[in-house]
């Protein structure tokens, strides 16, 4: 009997189908590892906003109140604004020593007694990945435009109520209903509405810098004077309603800028993750908040005292 050496090879026909398995197989695992990947980055995210609530709590336990939103008024052209023009800093360079960041927060107590620039100081470019949110591809952010510098940019902001950062009545932003605006001192006792009902973290979406100011304030920790570190509940988490960041605004897609002023500016809380933001409340409880949640529930948890009737879903 005669044996054929000759090698058996693939033909034609049975390549493109091997082809066609794999490419099936790839676009079925896809979708599935980026739904793993979005699930640790929102897991990374809440755990974050955890710590943060704890350390604004141990800040209160330490000073009987939770720390300034920021150390003066929202910058506007109707009221002044700026009442100590060198600390643009907020109330996240108020917590890092309870975020094992004390080296960083006694360089700003440092700093600011000598009267210097937070947003010019040394260590305005250092990187704490625990304000970072990995869903947000422009992380980590550290300056605006070359010649132009803003420090580093944070992924979370405190709730500053339920309305306006810049009112007609309150040009400054002094005396809104929230936990956290400018030059705020308020106290576990002064959220008369209970502290699982009242909103105290949330997250944002960075902005471009190509906006004509050349940076969008939305995010900076060392320079904040504008509405860019403290969001409002007055409309719902990813509202397609621009931000009014008093024209330092960059728009994105999720991130859109509505009409500027020194007027009736705010920002919301947005993200990336699908379907909603993730919020730690007043009580440092952290849950997932749905873009379709009730505009009357979370309006209501953003004043502390407001008196409303929530009933979360």
């Amino acid at each position: 009997m005669k044996i054929s050496n000759k090698n058996k090879a693939f033909t034609l026909i049975e390549l493109l189908v091997v082809i066609a398995i794999i490419a099936i197989l790839i676009g079925l695992l896809l979708p599935a590892v980026q739904k793993v990947r979005e699930a640790a980055a929102r897991m990374s995210c809440t755990n974050k906003q955890k710590q943060i609530a704890l350390a604004l709590h141990n800040y209160h336990g330490t000073y009987g109140v939770f720390p300034m939103g920021q150390p003066q008024g929202y910058a506007t052209s109707a009221g002044g604004g700026v009442l100590q023009n060198n600390d643009r800093s907020n109330w996240a360079g108020s917590i890092l020593p309870h975020l094992e960041q004390a080296g960083i927060g006694s360089q700003l107590d440092a700093l600011l007694k000598a009267g210097g620039n937070t947003y010019t100081a040394s260590f305005s470019t250092n990187v704490l990945p625990v304000f970072l949110c990995p869903s947000d591809p422009a992380n980590p952010k550290i300056a605006a435009t070359p010649g132009n510098p803003q420090g580093f940019h944070i992924s979370f902001i405190t709730c500053n109520g339920s309305g306006y950062a810049t009112t007609s009545t309150d040009p400054r932003g002094l005396n809104l209903d929230g936990v956290f605006y400018g030059l705020s001192k308020v106290r576990l006792t002064d959220i008369s509405d209970g502290t699982s009902n009242t909103a105290l973290v949330s997250e944002l979406i960075q902005g471009n810098d190509s906006n004509p100011s050349g940076h969008d304030v939305r995010g900076r920790m060392w320079n904040t004077v504008h509405a860019g570190t403290t969001f409002s509940t007055i409309y719902p988490p990813n509202s397609t309603v621009g931000d009014n960041t008093q024209s330092y605004c960059g728009a994105i897609p999720k991130a859109p800028c509505g009409a500027q002023g020194a007027l009736n500016a705010f920002s919301l809380a947005r993200s990336y993750h699908t379907g909603g933001v993730n919020m730690a409340k007043a009580d440092a409880s952290v849950r997932f908040m749905t873009n379709s949640v009730s505009p009357v529930i979370w309006l209501a948890m953003g004043s502390r005292n407001g008196g409303e009737v929530i009933n979360e879903p």
